[in-house]
């Protein structure tokens, strides 16, 4: 590995643009607020040190970018007008500020870390440790790893219709961290019989864990991974458009969970007389569950208090996922014989 630490000003660094890239496992190019651009801009115009760049040179004069891709749009975006700053009083864009200050910008230098001749892995690990303490979330963790089950979240399980249409949000890997704690569940109950906690150590741990598969283990893991494609195909056919009407993240992945111990009990002729109940009973449950909440102290159905608790409080945690789990057999049992949630009057 070679590594060294130039300065570029402004003026290079958005010349070389057209020489950059980012790797796959960066995060989303536009995650700062306007308010984050304008405090960089600020900083740049009073001389105000801000964090170095970390550059991979993938060949010469051409770089990936491995950390600091958001100042970059942000300095970028402005130089290209794309935004104002408040500058004496006023709130201009770059063409709008007098040439003194353009020059300012200009002539900022950046301090870079180069680097070239290393793995992508290592590159991969060097993303991850820039980024403690600033807020990366779970999804772009879990983006920046590697493996045969990142592989198959990433690349496969989260291009399924049913994932596709629930309603979360595409930002930050959000569908990708539910895939994922889909997943973990799947392969812990058919391994262990048990749920298994979702916090980012533990999926981190589960990829690693099928990070490289062979032999017997391969083979458990595509028929594992098979299973919880038709599941969703399952899901899809059923929900249909109603899918849109999921958005709560912990409410899909006990969904998930419920369909597919339905799916391992029940004959194909018997799914499909109980998979269109399922799917009414998950609809209302999950208005009553909002409307209960919007309630706040004056709730109507105290049942239900407890199932909404264990969707909010802590709901990564392997206990709450169990509540979960029962709670629904419970209420889904209610609803088949009277019609209705249970709690409801």
């Amino acid at each position: 590995m070679k590594r060294r630490v130039v300065e570029w000003t402004i003026e290079e660094v958005y010349k070389k643009r057209g020489q950059m890239s980012f790797p796959d496992f960066q995060r989303e190019p536009h995650l700062w607020t306007l308010k984050d651009k304008q405090l960089l801009i600020d900083s740049i115009l009073n001389d105000i040190d801000i964090p170095k760049l970390y550059l991979h040179e993938t060949e010469k004069g051409f770089y990936e970018v491995i950390d600091g891709q958001q100042r970059l749009w942000a300095i970028w975006e402005f130089i290209d007008n794309r935004y104002k700053f408040a500058r004496h009083g006023k709130t201009k864009t770059f063409e709008g500020l007098d040439l003194n200050d353009q020059n300012k910008i200009r002539r900022y230098a950046l301090q870079i870390t180069l680097i070239d001749d290393v793995s992508d892995e290592y590159l991969r690990k060097l993303f991850l440790r820039l980024q403690f303490g600033l807020l990366l979330v779970s999804g772009e963790k879990l983006h920046a790893l590697v493996g045969s089950m990142r592989n198959f979240i990433f690349n496969k399980m989260v291009k399924h219709p049913f994932i596709k249409s629930i309603k979360i949000s595409e930002r930050r890997f959000a569908k990708q961290t539910l895939c994922a704690q889909i997943c973990i569940n799947s392969f812990s109950r058919e391994e262990n019989n048990t749920f298994s906690r979702t916090r980012y150590d533990d999926l981190e741990y589960f990829f690693e864990d099928y990070k490289k598969v062979e032999g017997s283990k391969l083979t458990f893991f595509e028929n594992r991974c098979d299973h919880i494609m038709n599941v969703l195909d399952n899901l899809n056919g059923y929900f249909k458009e109603k899918a849109v009407e999921l958005r709560n993240r912990s409410f899909i992945v006990s969904v998930y969970l419920f369909a597919e111990e339905l799916i391992k009990k029940h004959q194909k002729r018997e799914i499909d007389n109980i998979m269109p109940q399922f799917v009414e009973f998950s609809l209302q449950l999950l208005k009553r569950l909002k409307a209960e909440a919007k309630a706040g102290f004056v709730r109507k159905n105290k049942v239900l208090y407890v199932l909404g608790d264990c969707l909010s409080n802590a709901p990564g945690e392997k206990y709450q996922i169990e509540r979960r789990h029962e709670k629904l057999v419970e209420f889904f049992e209610y609803f088949k014989k009277q019609g209705k949630i249970m709690g409801d009057r």
